[in-house]
């Protein structure tokens, strides 16, 4: 850490060799850090003004830095930390330390930071948005449910996209970097009449992947985006105002860039649950031993190294038994997401009244198909009898992971709003959003398109989310200000989830589907939807000064919405007698002080937040043992833990002199548990036992083996500092002008499972740009992560299944005595860690016109 911290201030000298282009200084311009209008609580006002933590990315910042996806915004910001754990897929950004490992992961468990786009609530991933589109990016920390709603008790990150320019403009961008990294987009923006606005545009890029899989020689993490969309605006009248936009895009990435660090590398926990208790079993002949080990630890402890030539992914179909006739590989590779939204807000200020109702609609249709060798390896597994197809061309191994999704969902929010130039003001609105979710299986017979729903492993799930929100504020004295925000939600899911057989299917409110699914009333008892009601406030007072500084106190509560478990949860709960169907909604309540100034005439500007959340019902793995002791071990997800989240976080721009700018963001959160029990810890703890227990409710002994109290959140940093520099000056007093800039980011060390032994390293990354601009043109030359930084961004704990299905040297019979209670060996497959390999140093060219 103290390594990167020296390497970090190094690079903020680098500019010295950037400036060496400008040889005057530049002609007469405004001085001092321009204002930043932000909506961050529903009303336009300065950055500067707004009593809430927000960091912004601007359009200019985008330009300026090459930037091109979240994971480039996240770093130039503080109090978040996001990761490409999946590539361009299952986003899981953290704000504030408030991170789930089965976000995304794990069916039905979300994020607790939302996506909007111009206001309009997004659910999907956004790391494909096309860049040059985007006005700025308001990253809103905190719980955020009272305005924003569902999904957003860590924060919000909105998207503003570009209105049409007053002129007819033209302007676009291409790019060309190593590992054949081309890009090419551009826009037409104008008036196409008095009160009618256009503004359309297009993207093309494609990247062609660093790494190879050892298996078969082909690059790996190739992307490709192709987008378009339109904008337009019409002023109805001087009271009336439309902005419709409508957005079509096509992500086509190819297998994912991961590679296994296997059980041989583990170092810590010895235990049953370790490579040299598994070898080959003549029961499950389709999965063969192909390592064999004496390593007896059940876990790595310490920092996951990068692995390029463990990039092992059996993805065409391999000969891999000739014996057997057997052939790995898998029906559909990489990640496919093809999507079109459409947005429409209205603006009608009544009468000319000041009093504002809006309409703010918002629909999108998305399918996507995702597709990796999910053991991440050269084993391969047929559990059970070997298919007398297994010949690659119709039937997958049991971790070839490929589906189907489609979503649609559509989103109406109505909200009327008083004057806001009154002592007091108000607002109030009502929303409503509906999802209909359904995935199937891909399989070599069905092609891309995937098996019919109804069949093993599909689901079809709604949401429905209704609520009644506002907010007043009330200015009694000058430079007081005092705002209440109230939401009130209801949200009712339905899911029908077929496992494998006919047998295995879970309803929820969806009986009218039972048919599709190969059951009838008789067979599958459908239970009542799920249904989650809450009240989330925020309050906020602040104090500006008579000299301009801003002081801010905030308290305010968020949820994340619960969900259900689907047929893991029928069998826990028939195991157990108990009802595991639903968990709840995960909910924080916190305070928040915060100060804001400019000072120096406007060539300083300082932001400092301070905050502490309170986390309750956090949704965990839990572990659900049979009660006969035998038979396997269910998980599913259940409230079981608490946590705690304090930090503070420290923005500063400066622009000293003309042409000059650097910011610099510090955080720091200390996210850690104080309830939970995780199972698998337990299972490290004791040598290779499986939980004999409920791990909602341990015993004193097992609670001693499987307490996380205290222990931090994974998948987020402790600390993050970024920030960078850039200066700008004619050349010879001319009309080419020179620029250069350094950007920097450094991420701690994260976690990668609630156990907090593995982990991921401290991360820094460093980038720079030189180049001309002229009225119409620039030219840039660009590196990316200079320091050629190879820590991995996130690490998943996973099967290592090389060592064969059977056991070899464990107690017989495989009991022991626990807690005076029965408790079986630990027969599962050892575990090791895959992960995802970062984008290497990275240097190209980018040019860039506008008219």
């Amino acid at each position: 850490m103290a390594k990167s911290i020296k390497t970090c201030l190094l690079a903020m000298s680098a500019l010295g060799s950037a400036t060496a282009f400008a040889q005057t200084a530049a002609p007469a311009a405004d001085e001092g850090i321009r204002d930043i209008v932000v909506t961050a609580r529903k009303v336009s006002e300065s950055l500067s003004d707004a009593p809430v933590a927000v960091s912004v990315v601007s359009a200019d910042k985008i330009s300026e830095l090459g930037l091109n996806s979240l994971d480039d915004f996240a770093k130039q910001s503080t109090g978040i930390s996001f990761s490409q754990a999946f590539g361009r897929s299952t986003d899981r950004p953290v704000i504030r330390g408030q991170s789930n490992v089965l976000a995304g992961v794990q069916s039905g468990v979300e994020t607790g930071a939302a996506y909007f786009v111009d206001g309009i609530y997004y659910q999907g991933d956004i790391q494909g948005f096309d860049p040059e589109s985007i006005e700025r990016v308001e990253i809103i920390k905190g719980p955020q449910s009272a305005l924003y709603g569902r999904n957003t008790y860590a924060g919000a990150i909105n998207y503003i996209t570009k209105d049409p320019s007053k002129d007819w403009t033209i302007s676009g961008r291409v790019r060309a970097a190593d590992y054949k990294e081309y890009e090419a987009a551009g826009s037409v923006s104008g008036q196409i009449m008095e009160g009618l606005g256009l503004r359309a545009g297009g993207r093309f890029y494609t990247y062609g992947g660093q790494y190879t899989n050892q298996l078969i020689g082909k690059r790996v993490g190739d992307e490709e985006t192709k987008s378009a969309y339109a904008t337009l605006t019409f002023q109805i009248s001087d009271d009336l105002k439309q902005r419709s936009r409508v957005s079509w895009q096509k992500d086509t990435d190819g297998p994912l860039a991961l590679f296994l660090q296997g059980a041989a590398d583990n170092n810590c926990a010895p235990g049953f649950r370790s490579p040299a208790f598994r070898q080959a079993s003549p029961f499950v002949p389709g999965a063969p031993a192909l390592l064999t080990s004496t390593n007896t630890n059940q876990f790595f402890c310490g920092t996951i190294r990068p692995q390029p030539n463990n990039v092992q992914l059996n993805t065409d179909p391999i000969l891999v038994s000739p014996t057997l006739g057997i052939r790995d590989g898998t029906a559909f590779d990489g990640v496919e997401n093809e999507q079109l939204s459409l947005t429409n807000v209205i603006d009608w200020d009544i009468g000319g009244s000041g009093f504002i109702l809006s309409s703010l609609t918002g629909y999108r249709n998305n399918i996507n198909y995702f597709g990796t060798d999910s053991d991440h390896s050269n084993a391969f597994a047929f559990f059970g009898a070997i298919p007398a197809t297994a010949n690659g061309a119709t039937s997958e191994p049991a971790f070839a992971n490929t589906n189907k999704d489609r979503q649609q969902d559509w989103s109406q929010e109505i909200r009327l709003a008083t004057p806001t130039d009154r002592s007091i003001r108000a607002m109030v609105g009502l929303y409503y959003f509906h999802q209909q979710f359904q995935t199937t299986d891909i399989t070599f017979p069905s092609g891309k398109e995937g098996l019919p729903l109804g069949t093993d492993t599909s689901q079809y799930a709604t949401i429905v989310d209704k609520a009644i929100f506002g907010l007043v504020e009330w200015k009694p004295l000058q430079g007081v200000s005092i705002t209440g925000e109230l939401r009130y939600a209801e949200e009712v899911k339905t899911l029908i989830d077929r496992g494998t057989g006919p047998a295995s299917i879970f309803c929820a409110g969806r009986s009218d589907l039972l048919g599709l699914f190969g059951a009838t009333t008789a067979t599958a008892a459908c239970r009542p939807e799920g249904k989650f009601t809450g009240t989330d406030p925020r309050v906020t007072v602040n104090y500006t000064t008579p000299g301009g500084t801003l002081l801010y106190a905030v308290y305010a509560t968020g949820r994340k919405p619960g969900g259900f478990n689907g047929t893991a949860g029928v069998t826990a709960s028939l195991q157990t007698g108990q009802d595991f169907i639903n968990y709840l909604p995960e909910q924080s309540s916190g305070f928040e002080f915060g100060v804001k100034f400019d000072a120096i005439n406007r060539k300083l500007r300082v932001a400092a937040t301070a905050f502490t959340n309170k986390l309750s019902n956090v949704q965990l793995s839990t572990a659900i043992p049979n009660p006969s002791g035998t038979g396997a071990l269910t998980s599913i997800v259940t409230n079981a833990g608490n946590a705690e989240t304090k930090g503070f976080e420290l923005e500063v721009q400066m622009a000293p002199a003309r042409g000059f700018n650097a910011n610099l963001g510090i955080s720091y959160v200390d996210a850690k548990f104080t309830r939970g029990c995780d199972a698998d810890l337990f299972i490290l703890n004791s040598g290779g036992l499986r939980v004999n227990f409920d791990t909602r409710n341990p015993t004193a002994a097992g609670l001693a083996l499987c307490d996380i109290t205290g222990k931090r959140l994974p998948l987020g940093s402790p600390w993050i500092v970024n920030g960078g520099m850039s200066y700008e000056s004619a050349i010879n007093g001319g009309s080419v002008r020179a620029f250069g800039n350094t950007s920097f980011s450094l991420e701690s060390s994260k976690f990668v499972q609630t156990d907090n032994l593995a982990k991921t390293g401290d991360t820094f990354l460093l980038n720079a740009r030189l180049g001309i601009k002229t009225e119409h043109f620039t030219l840039a030359v660009f590196g990316r992560n200079l320091t050629n930084e190879q820590s991995i961004p996130l690490a998943t704990r996973w099967f290592d299944l090389r060592y064969g299905a059977g056991t070899k040297g464990l107690p017989a019979p495989a009991t022991v005595t626990f807690d005076g209670r029965t408790a079986i060996v630990e027969s599962g497959s050892p575990r090791g860690f895959f992960g995802q390999l970062r984008k290497g140093r990275t240097f190209g060219i980018e040019g860039s016109f506008k008219f």
